[in-house]
């Protein structure tokens, strides 16, 4: 059967290679989606070089030719630099306030004036958008007959509730109610969300148009894999426990400081050969006693989490702040690895504690789940088997693009992804 095919714009506010981040991960699980639908989409990118931070170097524009037909960068000049930056002095050093939701900070007159530009002279059927920096040139550039969808990735306003402790955020006022009711008025003004948390879901539904709202987890299934996983009882661990994170966004450095600090020694009281691997940027703002040295170790950036996720007994996400779903954990379901988190980890995902996942907030508590899963293999096992059914029916590739597949109204699909 021969479709015309859609032309689509997907404005990128990160890159998406390498993926070393919840967002990176999740925009290239989606570009490689429309490249598998290559007889529905012809997709060109569209991103923004900040001034003074240069979010984007030659291999990973390179990297994206393999992904879609045009990649359009605007780079910021020293005006934008100057109206960006008069919103942030005014905001966070005059009134003391975070950024309004909605801010034009990241989307500067000059890259309006780009984006609308390409956008008229391409004539394309859709904008997928990413994050909220995009509603300047998206909701407001005359654009009616384009069907535009915005992928949210977390709620704007949780976000920022649960970041304002951290970084330059730290002491700044942010008013959650007044935000959250702007954010649903610019979420109004698609026609599609996309969202990747449950629980955020159900947050919007009384405010948004059902028809609106479309829940599609991350891909994080590799596609070009072609060996035949081993079962978990089969496995020859390396180490007992895992946490991966991004040494950038703040939750993980503090969730995996609290673990080290309070959850940790309590472990290796009662399991003192106990081993851990700490993946990921992350590993370099540890703060680790020097008794537990033997203990621990910090492997850095890993382009490849496979192998390691298939040595490592179980996955801990000791996560006491974040919003939206957690990329590590849907990745360590991929592997049926065993997972011991606590209930902001699990926020937005298919894990009920006892059943897929361990489930806990309390130290003490905590690190008896640990133990408890490293002194019964057998229950581990019932675990891993769990955690497969979970993401075989949820977060699997034909999952999610079953779900992408709706949202696009594609139904004689030919291939499903493997």
């Amino acid at each position: 059967m021969t479709t015309k095919r859609k032309r689509l714009l997907v404005q990128l506010h990160v890159p998406p290679i390498p993926a070393d981040s919840g967002s990176a991960r999740r925009l290239l699980g989606h570009l490689q989606y429309f490249k598998k639908r290559s007889e529905y989409f012809e997709v060109d990118a569209i991103s923004c070089q900040s001034f003074n931070n240069l979010l984007w170097n030659r291999e990973q524009e390179g990297a994206l030719s393999d992904l879609v037909n045009n990649f359009y960068l605007y780079k910021t000049n020293i005006s934008d630099y100057i109206y960006s930056h008069s919103k942030s002095f005014y905001y966070q050093r005059l009134l003391k306030h975070q950024l309004p939701i909605g801010c034009d900070y990241y989307s500067p007159p000059g890259y309006v004036k780009f984006a609308r530009r390409i956008v008229s002279t391409n004539r394309y059927d859709i904008i997928w958008a990413n994050g909220g920096a995009s509603e300047n040139w998206i909701c407001h550039s005359g654009i009616s007959t384009i069907k535009t969808i915005i992928d949210i990735h977390d709620i704007a306003a949780n976000n920022c509730l649960a970041m304002k402790d951290f970084g330059h955020r730290k002491g700044l006022k942010f008013d959650y109610d007044s935000s959250f009711r702007k954010e649903i008025k610019l979420l109004d003004k698609f026609n599609a969300i996309v969202i990747n948390s449950l629980e955020e879901v159900e947050q919007l539904k009384p405010h948004l148009p059902h028809h609106k709202l479309f829940w599609i987890p991350h891909l994080v299934e590799n596609q070009d894999a072609n060996t035949v996983m081993p079962l978990y009882e089969d496995r020859a661990f390396q180490y007992d426990l895992l946490f991966v994170g991004n040494g950038r966004h703040q939750p993980n450095v503090e969730g995996i400081n609290f673990f080290l600090k309070e959850i940790f020694p309590k472990i290796v009281c009662y399991k003192p050969d106990v081993k851990m691997a700490i993946a990921g940027t992350v590993s370099e703002l540890v703060h680790l006693d020097h008794a537990f040295k033997e203990n621990v170790d910090c492997l850095g950036f890993i382009p490849d989490l496979a192998k390691l996720y298939l040595q490592a007994r179980m996955m801990i996400c000791p996560l006491l702040n974040g919003a939206g779903t957690k990329v590590k954990l849907q990745e360590a379901m991929v592997y049926a690895l065993p997972i011991v988190t606590t209930n902001v980890g699990a926020s937005g995902l298919n894990l009920v504690n006892g059943h897929n996942a361990l489930i806990e907030d309390e130290p003490a508590t905590y690190a008896e789940q640990v133990l408890r899963l490293l002194n019964h293999p057998e229950f581990a096992n019932q675990l891993s088997d769990a955690i497969l059914t979970t993401f075989k029916s949820n977060y699997s590739n034909q999952a999610v693009y079953t779900q992408l597949d709706r949202l696009f109204g594609i139904t004689d699909v030919s291939e499903m992804p493997t």
